[in-house]
């Protein structure tokens, strides 16, 4: 279990990572999320399976598969209120071979979660508990939103 209010002092919505984002990486964040058409019955699937959940991703701007998952995120925390939590400023450290992140300015969390890729996507029950995770990119689904519906439903 986690402390989600912990978290939520430490992180920032998807919309406000996105909005704050400088450069070309931010023009390809906004880029895809303005050009992505979510999957509307999917978000309807999540809004009656999410009730009360968060969701909190470890991200970076350099991160490829971050440009497309963090603009689908924003679009369900627009969309159905869904509250997502993000961490953006998870770096390596290529200078230490027995460390695949730099703590800090990475968070502690990706130490305790073994995280090994990101996006590091955690869906939170209203308590803290995890519900799921999704590593990088959908596994099973062919978008994050049938994913994020295929996961909830268990």
């Amino acid at each position: 279990m986690v402390d989600l209010d912990n978290i939520r002092t430490r992180t920032v919505s998807a919309i406000e990572y996105i909005d704050k984002m400088e450069g070309k990486d931010g023009d390809l964040f906004r880029e895809y999320y303005d050009g992505y058409e979510i999957d509307m019955k999917m978000v309807e699937e999540i809004k009656k399976l999410a009730d009360g959940m968060t969701i909190v991703v470890l991200s970076a701007s350099w991160c490829k598969d971050c440009k497309f998952a963090l603009p689908v995120l924003r679009h369900l925390q627009e969309k159905i209120g869904l509250e997502v939590r993000v961490f953006g400023k998870i770096k390596t450290d290529p200078l230490n071979p027995d460390r695949q992140w730099a703590v800090p300015p990475s968070p502690p969390e990706v130490d305790e979660w073994k995280v090994r890729s990101i996006p590091w996507i955690i869906i939170f029950d209203k308590n803290g508990n995890e519900v799921a995770t999704i590593i990088e990119k959908p596994e099973s689904q062919p978008t994050l939103e049938a994913e994020i519906a295929h996961v909830l439903k268990g």
